[in-house]
């Protein structure tokens, strides 16, 4: 799977411009201060579905990194991505942010065929390490979400680039 998160405009349109731009920024420079260059090969895992695939993105200045906090670069660089794939593997499309309190960052949905799905996505980041922890840390966060149809979990490792979307269905077995 080829993976571009230049074009995360292209597949989330409700997504605002300045935001779509700050967080393919940051994952660019997440990327970026761990080495990687673009388009460099990403480890998938969709569903416990192990697969290679190829992320792509405009270059960003790493001098520019001073400019941006940290953790932040993680967070959102990890949104840009994990968005990215939500909508290659599955065909999603945001609807809006989630706020604080709803378990999950993002309510996307799923109109492809069959009724509409509401999916709520939890959505971490981590600079360095695996990712394994996280993913059951945020799988749990998200079981928690109200009014909707699924609840999901997507993370991204820049260190060794890698990229997980799971399911709190998966979760159980």
């Amino acid at each position: 799977m080829e993976i571009n998160f230049a074009a995360l405009r292209e597949m989330h349109p409700r997504l605002p411009e300045d935001l779509a731009l700050l967080m393919m920024t940051r994952a660019a420079l997440g990327l970026q201060r761990n080495g990687h260059g673009s388009p460099v090969a990403i480890g998938l895992d969709v569903e416990r579905v192990a697969s290679k695939g190829s992320l792509a993105w405009l270059g960003s200045d790493l001098a520019d990194l001073a400019q941006h906090d940290q953790n932040r670069v993680t967070e959102d660089g990890a949104e840009a991505v994990v968005l990215a794939l939500a909508h290659q593997a599955q065909g999603w499309r945001i609807i809006r942010r989630l706020q604080q309190g709803e378990h999950a960052d993002w309510l996307l949905e799923h109109t492809g065929e069959g009724p509409r799905q509401v999916i709520a996505l939890e959505v971490s980041g981590v600079d360095r390490g695996t990712i394994a922890t996280r993913i059951s840390e945020k799988l749990a966060q998200v079981a928690r979400s109200a009014d909707v149809d699924q609840r999901w979990a997507g993370v991204m490792g820049f260190e060794e680039p890698t990229a997980a979307l799971r399911s709190t269905r998966g979760a159980q077995s």
